[in-house]
């Protein structure tokens, strides 16, 4: 979720213009999709049937011939990505949900929380590279406060300030809201104002309510997770 006013930086990797390679039949297992290939190749637009014969299709090879061509048809042979740092402040958490292989309950063997001297030492590219994003998630560590989470974002600013911060999934922001009595938006607008750039997707996991109950009962809901994305987008 990108913060407002952030342009969105980019690495590109360009050759020699070209036009978009026809899909080779012969390397489409699944014939189902020859249809879909005909219209791709033909500029038409796929209907929602179209999207129900690519949801069904186990041929990955050729859904991925079929998205590189739609993706030439629209951009050319130019492909864009960010260079960007994962910072894994703590792995301390009392979420307890049953897929991850991250988390430690706070006093269990192999939990870690970082202090902010070394999470900013690890802020920093090498010399002569750069990291244009740096992507920071945790788990709900009760020795971690939000204090520190702002401390964190400003330090991390105060030595690379050109760099996006994609920091905190709407999962945190929730928890850090319930501990400050205070609404999601003011939390959201102190990270801001602390250097927070956007938000990842992390938490929403499985929205639907049924599944989400047995693989992560303690997390939010997924109504919760879109209601804080509605405000995050505001």
């Amino acid at each position: 979720i990108r913060g407002v006013g952030m342009e969105p930086t980019s690495q590109r990797v360009n050759e020699p213009t070209r036009g978009p390679v026809p899909i080779r039949r012969e390397r489409v297992r699944d014939k189902a999709l020859l249809p879909l290939i005909e219209k791709v190749e033909g500029g038409e637009r796929l209907s929602f049937e179209d999207g129900v014969t690519l949801f069904n299709s186990k041929d990955l090879q050729a859904l991925g011939l079929l998205a590189n061509r739609a993706r030439e048809a629209k951009n050319g042979n130019a492909a864009y990505f960010n260079v960007n740092r994962h910072i894994n402040h703590t792995n301390i958490c009392i979420t307890g949900c049953s897929f991850c292989a991250f988390a430690k309950k706070p006093g269990h063997e192999g939990g870690h929380r970082m202090t902010i001297d070394e999470i900013v030492s690890r802020a920093v590219p090498p010399e002569g590279s750069r990291w244009e994003e740096i992507h920071i998630v945790g788990g709900l560590d009760p020795g971690f406060s939000f204090q520190d989470c702002l401390e964190m974002l400003r330090a991390i600013k105060a030595v690379n300030p050109a760099v996006h911060l994609k920091t905190l999934t709407l999962v945190e922001v929730d928890y850090y809201a319930k501990r400050e009595r205070k609404t999601p938006a003011e939390i959201l607008s102190a990270l801001r104002e602390a250097g927070m750039g956007s938000l990842p997707g992390g938490g929403a996991e499985i929205l639907g309510e049924e599944l989400r109950k047995k693989i992560c009962p303690n997390k939010i809901s997924g109504a919760r997770w879109l209601d804080l994305a509605r405000t995050a987008h505001q």
